[in-house]
């Protein structure tokens, strides 16, 4: 009864808190700082409608910045730190700034004629080889018709930069002619040796987790996600070791978790069960490989093509962490190793940063952003 009791008055807590307008929140927060910003519907060949953000610059310099989200991400992860978030330091900088948001979050729940609510539909038939052959190509052509055909810099977290790499494997012509310079945060070049413990059990557990891949996605309502958001206002330490436990071979003491709330409102953003058995997948293979419906039988999938790797041309700031559970040190030094020509790729070492810390910590404006600007300017 005690048990019920509490849990009752916590539940009555949170919900006292449930106040917010999510469907103007992200827009009057980023424009209370003095940007303005505008969502362009997108569509994909195959019929999504992507919101790409945009945001205004203060005083141009002529250039393009491109930042993709991660895993059951959205654009909303990039800002958490206020005026010191990334996409408001580049615009300080006068870039004009671009952020994607992936097909099936919360942001790009649309298609021209699939139901996302209709399991039967196959809107959430989808795994990074479409984001990387269908949604970067749409948002990137979309960018190049509104800005003369520039090439632009592109920012990644986390899957946002494995899908770069795949990117530049999959069409490596339009990764060259699109973009001048990579910055990669939360690098995820492969899994050899993550320590992430959910795809880890993705991978043991992978002819379970396909069988009983009824729902197609993981995806949170309005309600459902303030009301975790409130959860953590409340209870902010509680929050802060799943984070640590999840993303950080140890707690790192970077991020202030008493502001995760903030981003708990669009995150998770929602991920199709496929994209999470592809995670499953590279990690089985040990390499970036393209998404193999049958992999339960075949126990094998097609690769992308590494050897394209060495021949990388594009300039690359990629950072390196001894502290991320998903991003691991030893895979992000052996794509340096592969590359041939070591004057394109540049390592940016950062000490005991979690998965999330590179874009929350309290020291990632000097430690990472700032390095990460003027890196562009080389």
């Amino acid at each position: 009864m005690r048990v019920v009791f509490i849990s009752l008055l916590i539940f009555q807590l949170i919900s006292l808190n449930l106040t917010l307008n999510l469907d103007t929140y992200y827009k009057d927060y980023i424009e209370k700082f003095g940007y303005k910003l505008e969502e362009n519907p997108v569509v994909t060949d195959d019929g999504y409608i992507l919101s790409l953000w945009h945001l205004y610059p203060k005083v141009p310099n002529g250039k393009v910045a491109f930042i993709q989200h991660g895993f059951a991400g959205t654009a909303w992860i990039f800002f958490q730190l206020k005026e010191k978030s990334l996409p408001f330091l580049l615009l300080n900088e006068g870039y004009d700034v671009w952020l994607g948001n992936l097909r099936g979050n919360i942001f790009s729940h649309k298609h021209v004629s699939k139901d996302p609510k209709d399991r039967k539909s196959g809107f959430n038939d989808f795994s990074m080889d479409n984001f990387v052959a269908s949604d970067l190509p749409a948002m990137i052509n979309f960018i190049k018709s509104k800005t003369g055909g520039k090439k632009m810099s592109f920012f990644g977290h986390s899957q946002g930069t494995t899908i770069f790499f795949m990117l530049a494997m999959h069409d490596p012509k339009f990764a060259e002619e699109s973009f001048s310079h990579f910055v990669s945060l939360g690098t995820v070049n492969n899994l050899v040796h993550s320590k992430f413990i959910p795809i880890i059990l993705v991978d043991k557990i992978y002819d379970i987790f396909r069988a009983l891949n009824l729902l197609g996605s993981f995806y949170f309502s309005n309600f459902q996600r303030e009301l975790l958001a409130n959860f953590c206002k409340i209870f902010p330490g509680i929050c802060g070791k799943i984070c640590d436990i999840a993303a950080s071979t140890e707690p790192t003491g970077k991020t202030d978790y008493k502001h995760l709330y903030n981003l708990l409102y669009y995150f998770p953003g929602g991920i199709s069960t496929m994209n999470i058995l592809h995670w499953g997948q590279i990690h089985r293979m040990k390499n970036l490989v393209y998404y193999n419906p049958n992999f339960h039988k075949e126990k094998t999938a097609k690769e992308y093509d590494t050897n394209i790797l060495k021949k990388w041309k594009i300039k690359s700031l990629i950072a390196r962490t001894d502290g991320d559970t998903f991003s691991s040190y030893q895979d992000v030094t052996d794509f340096y190793n592969i590359v041939e020509d070591k004057s394109v790729v540049k390592i940016l070492d950062i000490d005991k940063y979690g998965h999330l810390d590179c874009l929350t910590a309290t020291t990632a404006p000097e430690e990472i952003f700032k390095p990460s600007i003027e890196f562009l300017k080389e």
